[in-house]
């Protein structure tokens, strides 16, 4: 199955679907793969994925990301190996007063150089990247927009397994 342990983009293009869907994959000596990252910039190796683990999204009009294996930021909301959808067109996290962690909009955020799956507030240049409370958790601090900037809302959990891997 594929899950990688990094957050990560499902290619926007993903060409004529057959029996399988040509997907970038890394090697875990070319990079850490327990990171969050975007699936379309997975690197420059590419291989053959079964079509079954994407025939139901959207590729051609939707943004993807997958939670990395590794990441528990914001377990138990969204498990590692998640596929999340994102719409890029909400990149500034909304003031509207939420009623619980459930209604509070996720964020997909690009980092220089990798990518994390959060709540997140701007308050004067700073984006604050707010994991789901844990004891092994702590907010973020980032400058905005120079080390970190919104891809966007994630709007939908594509494919998430209930049973996995234990924070």
């Amino acid at each position: 199955m594929f899950a990688p342990p990094k957050t990560q983009l499902v290619p926007e293009d993903s060409g004529t679907f057959g029996d399988s869907l040509i997907v970038p994959v890394m090697r875990q000596e070319n990079v850490a793969l327990d990171k969050t990252n975007l699936i379309s910039r997975l690197g420059e190796t590419w291989s053959s994925i079964p079509l079954r683990a994407f025939q139901h999204l959207d590729l051609k009009s939707g943004v993807y990301g997958v939670i990395g294996a590794s990441d528990f930021t914001m377990y138990p909301l969204l498990r590692p190996g998640s596929i999340v959808q994102i719409d890029e067109n909400q990149t500034k996290p909304s003031q509207v007063k939420w009623k619980n962690e459930h209604d509070r909009p996720i964020y997909f955020i690009e980092l220089r150089g990798e990518f994390i799956c959060s709540w997140c507030e701007i308050r004067e240049g700073t984006l604050l990247a707010v994991p789901y409370p844990s004891p092994k958790s702590e907010i973020r601090k980032f400058a905005h927009p120079r080390d970190a900037e919104v891809v966007g809302r994630v709007t939908s959990v594509a494919a998430m397994h209930l049973a996995g891997p234990q924070p």
